[in-house]
């Protein structure tokens, strides 16, 4: 499938399924921006929150056109509409590491009282197998058996339901390490309008790099042989979309990476005064 697919129909909803640490909190305030507010529902990260949304009466759930949330596939049962996925991937050791990073920063994080009590380093986590977020995390969610199958039991036929649903459920699959790239497909995919934005995450440290020792890259590939897999199967495929471009959408990227260091910023002030504006 190397040229993008048709624009998505009016009458379905979209679910942005938001694997952990892949740039879904710049995201969401692009996303924020292109649909009203009674037509967004974020399923959030409370333990209750998916039974939540479950439980909205047909007729609310009927006018979502976008949903979002650290969930995994099947939520399209729950919809009245017709729909399709898009998620984001990333390279699987640089998102592990931010991940583990998040969870040592997070108190509510599940376990960051297990990381800190036992001052666990990044390779100690990753084999600790307390986390299946860890292990072939992305494939566990988009195959949806994210948390059927116990840490380091993932099996190949999981890698290929998740690319078999890539292929048949999802609109696209963009990447973190090609954002720009993967803004102007969902603007094409989606309608949307303005994508300019100004990144949260831009202190490497932040995302965990300085925490990635050889020994922590090793554990990682040990046991993320399905998400490296699934990585490339995308990767390949998003690289043959680009292509298929042509030169138009080399420059429309260049046009759009001027225009959004010149008002990404201001953007994002707009951004913050709103949301400041929504919770007061």
């Amino acid at each position: 499938m190397p040229d993008l697919p048709s624009p998505i129909p009016p009458d379905h909803t979209v679910i942005f399924l938001h694997i952990p640490k892949t740039a879904g909190s710049t995201l969401h305030r692009i996303i924020k921006r292109q649909y009203r507010p009674a037509h967004l529902y974020h399923v959030g990260s409370a333990a209750d929150s998916l039974s939540t949304f479950q439980q909205l009466p047909e007729k609310q759930r009927g006018r979502i056109r976008f949903l979002m949330g650290h969930f995994e596939m099947g939520v399209e049962a729950w919809l009245p509409r017709p729909s399709t996925y898009f998620t984001i991937l990333r390279d699987p050791i640089t998102r592990i590491a931010s991940y583990y990073a998040h969870v040592r920063r997070d108190p509510d994080h599940y376990c960051h009282q297990l990381v800190t009590t036992q001052k666990m380093d990044l390779e100690t986590f990753v084999r600790s197998g307390a986390d299946v977020m860890v292990n072939n995390g992305q494939t566990r969610m988009i195959a949806g058996v994210l948390y059927d199958i116990p840490f380091g039991k993932c099996t190949p036929d999981i890698l290929e339901t998740a690319k078999h649903y890539l292929d048949e459920r999802f609109l696209f699959v963009a990447l973190t390490e090609q954002f720009d790239e993967s803004l102007l497909f969902m603007q094409s995919l989606l309608g949307w309008r303005t994508v300019y934005y100004a990144s949260r995450n831009a202190n490497p440290q932040a995302n965990g790099n300085k925490l990635l020792t050889e020994a922590a890259r090793q554990a990682i590939l040990e046991v993320n042989q399905l998400d490296m897999a699934l990585y490339a199967f995308a990767s390949t495929r998003f690289a043959a979309q680009i292509t298929a471009q042509g030169q138009l959408f080399t420059r429309r990227l260049q046009s759009f990476q001027s225009g959004n260091r010149r008002f990404g910023p201001a953007i994002h002030l707009v951004d913050e005064l709103l949301i400041r504006l929504f919770q007061t």
